[in-house]
C-alpha cells in the first residue's frame, strides 16, 4: 500500500466515524447522547459530562460553532483527555464556517471528506491538539460534532 493510500485511509476512517456518529442522533429524532452511562462505566467515572454546555476545561483555543450545545463531555484526565461536543448548527453551509474558524485559530487542516449531501467532516491540528469535526443532518436538524484531543506528537 502506497504512503498516499495509508494517509487518505487514515484520514478518511476518523471521518467517516466521526459523520456516522453524529449522525446517528439526527435518524432517532433527538439529539441526546444513548451512550452516556456506557461511557462512564467504561471510563470508571473519569468523564466531565457538560450535557447541555462545554465543560469547563474544554480548550479555549478550540474554536467551537456558536449553537445550541445538545450533547458535551471530556473523557480522561490531564494531557491525556479528549472531549466531544455536539452543536446545533442552521445547515451544511456551517462547516465553512468552522472550517474558517479552525484555521483562523491557527489549526491546520491535515484531511477532508464527505458522506455525499449529508455531511462534511475535516481533522485539524496544531502543535497541542487535533480537531475532528464532522457537519451532518438531513432537512432542519443539523448539527456540527467536535472530537478534541492531544495532538500526535509524531507531526
Amino acid at each position: 500500500m502506497s504512503t498516499t493510500t495509508r494517509t487518505r485511509r487514515r484520514i478518511a476512517v476518523p471521518i467517516a466515524i466521526v459523520l456516522a456518529l453524529s449522525s446517528a442522533p439526527l435518524l432517532t429524532g433527538c439529539f441526546g447522547n444513548p451512550i452516556q452511562g456506557a461511557i462512564k462505566a467504561a471510563t470508571g467515572g473519569k468523564v466531565n459530562v457538560g450535557g447541555g454546555s462545554i465543560p469547563s476545561d474544554f480548550p479555549k483555543s478550540v474554536p467551537v460553532y456558536k449553537g445550541k450545545v445538545d450533547e458535551a463531555v471530556g473523557l480522561g484526565t490531564g494531557s491525556k483527555e479528549v472531549w466531544n461536543v455536539t452543536v446545533e448548527v442552521p445547515g451544511a453551509s456551517s462547516y465553512d464556517g468552522i472550517k474558517s474558524a479552525l484555521t483562523g485559530a491557527g489549526f491546520k487542516v491535515v484531511g477532508s471528506g464527505t458522506a455525499g449531501s449529508s455531511g462534511e467532516g475535516l481533522i485539524a491540528t496544531n502543535k497541542v491538539y487535533s480537531v475532528i469535526v464532522g457537519v451532518t443532518g438531513t432537512g432542519s436538524k443539523w448539527a456540527a460534532n467536535y472530537t478534541v484531543g492531544p495532538a500526535d506528537s509524531s507531526n
